[in-house]
């Protein structure tokens, strides 16, 4: 909840006029907020030019704006983030990983009741692998052995995908694990189902994540199919508290990297196109 320092404020009513939920009104003793419309967004708390509002009665803090990363600094962020799958044993200290997943409450979102789940439990590592490995048999043989779900795919216009995805099946059974190497730890974002946009929101939390983890040392790759599956299977939403109401809406795993990557990527462009207007330009 917001708190307000009466003593502090100056009645400037920016907390009001900026607030994009309706949720302040200005009275001659200060603002006044409605809890229930409150989309906890804390963008009046870090607009308040005398700092006169806190969260839970944490007190802001100003910007450091010469700590701001300079272009360059983001160009070699960027370049030098990769999805990693190959990772030591070394454990990550639980400190640490909970500060990696604080950074997630930063991200812009449209659901604000998301929350954390940290697995990193090497059982319950190993008994999710081997439920996603299940489900690797399942597909591999209904769309390839059986056929007649590679038929239908097809004709629905998902061909090429499902040929790009078969190695990886078949290299997924061979090894006899869905992951590369056992990651040495497992972050969900989860929420109420019934929130729109929460699989959105839920990718701009491990994003935040997946950066700090990077400058932290540890390595992360998002896990794109885990809440496809894990989701539906109710002896993995057990082990993980996940809560009846709750959906799985975006993982990601996590460890130390086994392999270190030496070199920026630089010739890789994104297709740019003016105001919808002719094709896009193709990367030089």
């Amino acid at each position: 909840m917001i708190t307000v320092d009466r003593k502090e404020c100056s009645l400037c009513e920016l907390c009001a006029e900026l607030c994009h939920e309706g949720c302040i009104t200005m009275t001659e003793n200060g603002p006044q907020f409605d809890a229930e419309v409150c989309s906890t967004c804390t963008q009046c708390i870090a607009a308040c030019p005398t700092r006169a509002l806190s969260w839970a009665g944490a007190w802001p803090a100003a910007f450091r704006r010469d700590r701001l990363p300079s272009p360059e600094q983001l160009d070699e962020l960027f370049r030098e983030r990769r999805s990693i799958r190959r990772f030591k044993g070394r454990k990550i200290d639980r400190s640490l990983m909970e500060e990696i997943a604080q950074y997630g409450i930063c991200a812009p979102t449209n659901a604000f009741d998301l929350r954390v789940i940290l697995v990193d439990d090497e059982n319950l590592i190993a008994a999710l692998d081997q439920v996603m490995l299940g489900y690797c048999r399942r597909v591999h043989w209904l769309m390839f052995r059986l056929k007649v779900g590679y038929l239908l795919a097809s004709w629905l216009g998902y061909g090429r995908e499902l040929r790009k995805a078969r190695p990886k099946l078949e290299a997924a059974l061979r090894r006899g694990h869905s992951f590369h190497s056992l990651p040495t730890a497992l972050a969900f974002v989860v929420g109420p189902r019934q929130v729109p946009l929460s699989e959105a929101s839920a990718q701009f939390v491990l994003a935040n994540m997946m950066y700090y983890a990077q400058v932290r040392g540890v390595g992360t790759c998002l896990w794109g199919n885990g809440p496809v599956f894990i989701d539906r299977h109710r002896g993995s939403r057990r082990r993980l508290g996940i809560r009846t109401q709750e959906r799985i809406f975006g993982a990601m795993y996590l460890g130390y990297p086994a392999i270190q990557f030496s070199n920026k990527v630089t010739g890789k462009r994104i297709a740019i196109s003016w105001n919808g207007a002719g094709r896009p330009s193709q990367p030089a």
